[in-house]
């Protein structure tokens, strides 16, 4: 049985406040998530940075981290660590040898398919348990992603 969620009021303005909520769901999810993930061996961000990638086909280091909205630096920590997985390899981009490309293993795209499912599995539960909630709601959430990650990126 789902208890229906009660607005927060902010004690300091007697406004109803959004953030309390928003910051509990994005932690939830990921935990719940991140169990998820680690049946199939697979760390909370890795799923996202794989599913920057089309089949084999190569990004550039930069690209995914504008992207997922973090630093190049991060990137490149994680390609190490899905490197000694075999599950990506560096190449060097033909163009401009400065810039590193990324892309998947036969071994990564089997990865990759397999945390396509479960985003989907996980996406369709959460789904069902917003039957009543209109196509509004999803908008603003898009919306907020997006200004979220402007603000994000001004700050990088």
């Amino acid at each position: 049985m789902s208890v229906p969620m009660q607005p927060h009021v902010d004690s300091s303005s007697g406004k109803h406040s959004f953030l309390k909520p928003l910051l509990s769901i994005t932690k939830s999810t990921r935990q719940l998530f991140g169990l998820l993930l680690a049946d199939i061996g697979v760390v909370v961000g890795q799923d996202q940075f794989l599913l920057q990638f089309v089949e084999d086909n190569p990004k550039k280091v930069s690209e995914i981290a504008t992207t997922l909205s973090v630093r190049p630096s991060t990137i490149s920590k994680m390609v190490d660590v899905l490197e000694a997985k075999n599950w990506v390899v560096r190449d060097r981009d033909d163009s401009d040898l400065r810039k590193v490309l990324v892309r998947l293993t036969p071994e990564g795209i089997q990865v990759r398919a397999k945390v396509l499912t479960v985003w989907n599995e996980f996406e369709s539960q959460l789904r069902t348990s917003l039957n009543d909630v209109d196509a509004s709601f999803f908008d603003n959430l898009n919306k907020l992603d997006a200004i979220l990650a402007r603000r994000l990126a001004r700050l990088r």
